[in-house]
């Protein structure tokens, strides 16, 4: 349901909107959560996105969830309920403060509800929901006597108090109702008489926000679950949506039965190797990588097919066919590539040596310089001592991104032979460093390791395997990349992507995974939105990240929303490696 927009006058618009309501101009609100089917959802989602950050104490709604989760409460419910009574709250709380807004929604939910072909109402939380869309509508549903109750109970708490009130009332609500009809499918063949009032305490009920919150598998999904009803307004969830209302369908994801879905996920490690990950490992970083405009999408590590488990034939001939071409042009040039490695470590060691060498400052305390101690009562300079101050810069860990998608067959064996000579010269002066390759494959972002830090010199020749094939998810695989190169140890951490600029990708999604809001093709404004905001992101985390632009000189523009000042146009993809050389002069002087 999302929808592509070229009109930047209304981007502004929203974007500006969205601040506006939030309160902070420095609040980084998701420009993805502004694409949709039509002005007037996109304005009023604009709205709701600002009002979400200003009006809600997520960290707080977290712990609850988390709490309440954990004690055995049905999460399907419990997260429906608070969708239900947060949009209730930020949308009376946006109403009160700007009254206009009001219209904006009655247009934007007249719209989302004219595209469905079917209303949800298969059990309680549908019919729940629905009814909150109706109400803001000014409309009034026909609901059981059960659901009505729920409702009125829901309408009834007082959204002008605090959020831990809030909070109390809700878990009454579901104490009350769903610990009894939870597993009915008829909420209208339930006795009410059975229903009792249930009372909370307040001191007991607010033990959670005491409980200290670990960073395991279960929290991160609970995190996505908070993540899904934060970046999604109600009415999405109330009805099945009409494709053949939007015009842009092609561009959005392709559906294919579940059977052949099943087919194409299992022929993953026979194209591309086994992964080097654990299952719950990879669950884990799906879980925090794979959102908004990835949500749905899969990422597989791998070595390759020639340094893993693999059993296709074909691919590994085709494989070793393209290290030997790579190989093969280096061996041509052998010599000349030999010595620019050497330069490349004598620069980078005497730079080294340089900024980690002490600075003597003399001073009058600290360590008697002896040939000085003539000055005592002869000269006005009494500086007889002296101090040695040592480097605070730290140390260094680089990784290097090669975009390996087809749009760069062209540069395949080049790239290789440049990366070759970067890791090199940086593994000899004691650089940690690690190259990856990226690619799309359907559902999957390939994220192929050629080497890693620690790995020997002679590892270095795995960056021969570099072929290119695919499309390219960019942001998904920058995001992927600086997760791990977070926990580095190094207080100096660089990324360096080389790529065309151009991301484009494509969805492959099982037809019972539909959802509401749909997909957009990962290409044009889409795909450069998101991965400028992921280098963002590696920024705030204090990563360094360097754009290489390989593309044409027509498509600057594109790289430069994307990397911003820190990217360097490459003409000569063969000057790669005295690119990077200059850069890395510049972040270890600077």
């Amino acid at each position: 349901m999302k929808w592509i927009y070229d009109d930047y006058e209304f981007e502004n618009r929203a974007n500006n909107l969205s601040w506006t309501i939030a309160g902070d101009y420095n609040e980084s609100i998701d420009i993805s959560e502004k694409d949709y089917s039509s002005k007037e959802i996109g304005l009023y989602f604009a709205i709701i996105a600002g009002a979400r950050r200003k009006y809600v104490d997520w960290d707080i709604v977290k712990k609850y969830l988390t709490n309440r989760i954990r004690k055995g409460y049905n999460k399907d419910i419990i997260l429906g309920l608070i969708q239900v009574i947060l949009n209730t709250i930020v949308e009376e709380k946006a109403i009160k403060d700007r009254p206009g807004i009001e219209d904006i929604r009655r247009n934007a939910y007249k719209d989302i509800v004219s595209r469905f072909t079917k209303i949800h109402n298969d059990n309680i939380m549908d019919k729940i929901k629905y009814a909150f869309v109706l109400y803001s509508m000014d409309k009034h549903p026909a609901l059981d006597s059960m659901t009505r109750r729920i409702v009125n109970d829901i309408r009834n708490i007082d959204t002008k108090q605090d959020i831990m009130e809030v909070l109390k009332e809700l878990d009454v609500i579901y104490l009350t109702y769903f610990e009894y009809i939870l597993n009915e499918e008829e909420s209208s063949l339930i006795d009410e008489n059975n229903v009792k009032n249930v009372e909370v305490d307040f001191d007991t009920f607010a033990d959670f926000m005491y409980e200290e919150l670990y960073s395991d598998e279960e929290e991160n999904i609970i995190e996505s679950d908070i993540d899904s009803i934060s970046s999604s307004m109600l009415v999405e969830g109330v009805g099945d949506f009409d494709d053949s209302k939007s015009s842009n369908l092609a561009d959005r994801v392709i559906y294919v039965d579940e059977d052949t879905a099943n087919k194409i996920y299992s022929k993953i490690e026979h194209y591309y190797g086994k992964t080097y990950l654990s299952k719950g490992e990879i669950k884990k970083i799906e879980t925090q990588n794979c959102r908004s405009v990835h949500e749905g999408c899969r990422i597989h590590f791998t070595d390759g097919v020639l340094r893993s488990e693999c059993n296709n034939v074909f691919q590994l001939k085709y494989v070793t066919r393209q290290k030997e071409n790579n190989l093969g042009k280096f061996r041509e040039h052998a010599r000349m590539y030999r010595q620019q490695i050497k330069r490349l470590k004598e620069s980078l060691s005497r730079i080294l040596i340089e900024e980690n060498a002490k600075t003597r400052v003399y001073s009058d305390c600290g360590t008697i310089l002896a040939n000085r101690a003539w000055r005592v009562g002869r000269s006005n300079n009494n500086k007889i001592f002296y101090k040695d101050i040592e480097n605070e810069k730290g140390k260094y860990v680089i990784d290097i991104l090669l975009d390996a998608s087809g749009s760069q067959s062209r540069n395949q064996g080049n790239v290789a032979i440049q990366a070759y000579i970067i890791a090199n010269a940086l593994t000899e002066v004691g650089i940690p460093n690690r190259v990856m390759g990226f690619s799309s494959f359907l559902d999957y972002t390939i994220l192929k390791r050629f080497k890693d830090y620690d790995d020997s010199l002679k590892n270095s020749e795995n960056i021969f395997e570099y072929f290119c094939a695919g499309n390219n998810r960019d942001g998904l695989a920058i995001k992927s990349i600086c997760s791990g190169l977070i926990n580095r140890y190094e207080e100096n951490k660089i990324l360096i992507v080389l790529s065309d600029g151009r991301p484009n990708d494509i969805k492959i999604g099982k037809s019972s995974e539909r959802t509401l809001r749909g997909e957009k093709a990962y290409r044009g404004i889409v795909g450069l939105r998101d991965t400028a905001n992921e280098v963002r992101k590696a920024r705030k985390q204090n990563i360094l990240v360097l754009g290489v632009f390989t593309g044409k000189e027509s498509e600057l523009e594109a790289e430069r929303l994307i990397y911003g000042n820190d990217f360097i146009y490459s003409r000569d993809i063969t000057r790669f490696s005295d690119v990077v050389s200059m850069y890395l002069k510049k972040i270890i002087r600077n």
